[in-house]
């Protein structure tokens, strides 16, 4: 005969699920403690910079308002031109010119009372010959349609410029160096020019505006080699109307200044 013995505790069934109730409530307060300290950093986060911007000081607060930039550009002339009399030669020729092939040449007088803003004054002389195409058409004969006794060539009108004067002011802003090769440094400045230019022609005396752009590349303290690009607009005759003419040059000169 076999007996068993068995002990109960009372409210067992109690006992046994009160364990695990405990672990979740302690579970489900740890989520809540981390959802809170999330959503608090990323508050903090968002709203920092903002407060830092808030607080930081504005340059002009420190500096005050009319005070200038810091950094600036230094520039060092070698090549120095304000109130130093320029004499100056060039040579050129004129580029849109179809039925003459025209020479030019030059000297001028200048002054620049700054750095980058002077006058200037060129007597221009010009030799003009028949272009190739000019000669062309002069061999060129036919015979009119409605009278074939009678030989006609072509004669194309053409106003030859004999003299020009020009009259204009200059600024020259930009001022550089020019490094060839680690071998020499050549100082350059760029410059505009705009004026009056009084041309003799075949027509006679006409009067335009002249306008143009240049480079001068210096060579000690007292001369530079020059390169011009020059327009010349003007009003001269055309099968007895007025005809707008445009004259472009380029010229390649050398200046002298004294003092």
């Amino acid at each position: 005969m076999t007996s068993r013995i068995v002990t109960r505790f009372p409210n067992d069934s109690k006992m046994r699920g009160f364990p695990w109730r405990k672990a979740i409530l302690e579970v489900n307060m740890f989520g809540r403690y981390l959802t809170g300290f999330l959503r608090l950093t990323f508050a903090a986060v968002v709203a920092f910079p903002s407060f830092l911007g808030a607080i930081d000081l504005k340059p002009e607060d420190v500096r005050g308002k009319g005070t200038q930039s810091p950094v600036t550009i230094l520039q060092n002339r070698y090549f120095l031109k304000a109130f130093r009399p320029e004499l100056g030669v060039s040579y050129g020729t004129v580029t849109n010119e179809a039925y003459t092939d025209t020479q030019l040449l030059a000297f001028r007088g200048g002054l620049f009372f700054t750095e980058w803003l002077g006058v200037e004054v060129q007597s221009t002389t010009a030799t003009v010959s028949d272009s190739d195409d000019l000669k062309s058409l002069k061999r060129l004969r036919y015979r009119k349609f409605d009278d074939p006794n009678v030989e006609v060539h072509p004669d194309p009108e053409v106003n030859r410029l004999k003299k020009i004067i020009d009259f204009t002011g200059v600024v020259a802003p930009f001022y550089g160096k020019l490094n060839f090769s680690d071998w020499i440094i050549v100082y350059s400045d760029l410059y505009l020019t705009a004026g009056l230019s009084k041309l003799d022609t075949d027509q006679g005396g006409i009067t335009g505006f002249t306008w143009g752009a240049g480079q001068r590349f210096y060579w000690q303290k007292n001369l530079s080699v020059r390169v011009d690009f020059k327009a010349r607009n003007y009003t001269e005759k055309a099968n007895n109307q007025d005809h707008r003419k445009s004259t472009y040059s380029v010229d390649f000169g050398l200046s002298y200044f004294l003092f």
